[in-house]
């Protein structure tokens, strides 16, 4: 009789040291899952924080019209869109931010930016040797939901300014 209580004790004290190790384990999965994405940054302050890296904190952000007419991308269709624009024609600087409404746009947003790239490279060959080579330098990142296009002299702080806001 003493025998069958011991045997009953410790499979039922291992159900539950099993139990309670499951239970741990889908919390830990859960919170993984809901807090480090990697892609919950504040849409305002990762803009701060990148406008700030590059210089550009002083700049206004250009309207969809643009986001439209540079990417072909409409911004309706993303959860934000901030485009700092070039001031004129002759300029290569831009920056653009993408938060993604869901993962799968992300290759789309990608080919828009390498399209837009493409276009402004071919535009400065040949005669704008400087902005050519900005555009060459330029920095484009995706993290968690976002996707992050530069082209600007400071563009290297402004990716780590980005990569930064994800620690």
């Amino acid at each position: 009789m003493m025998e069958k209580t011991r045997e009953k004790w410790g499979y039922k004290k291992w159900g539950y040291i099993r139990n309670g190790l499951v239970v741990l384990l889908v919390l830990f999965v859960i919170l993984d899952l809901w807090g480090g994405r990697g892609g919950d940054a504040d849409m305002e302050t990762l803009v701060a924080e990148v406008t700030k890296a590059a210089g550009m904190e002083g700049g206004r952000p250009a309207g969809a019209r643009m986001v439209k007419r540079f990417y072909g991308l409409n911004p309706g269709d993303y959860e934000s869109v901030v485009l700092y624009a070039p001031a004129d024609n002759m300029d290569a600087r831009e920056l653009l931010i993408v938060k993604l409404a869901t993962p799968s746009q992300r290759e789309e947003v990608e080919k828009a930016v390498q399209g837009r790239l493409d276009v402004q490279l071919d535009s400065f060959d040949g005669y704008g040797a400087e902005q050519t080579a900005l555009l060459e330098a330029h920095v484009l990142r995706a993290k968690g939901d976002y996707v992050l296009y530069i082209v600007h002299e400071r563009a290297d702080e402004a990716g780590a300014a980005f990569e930064k806001a994800f620690r």
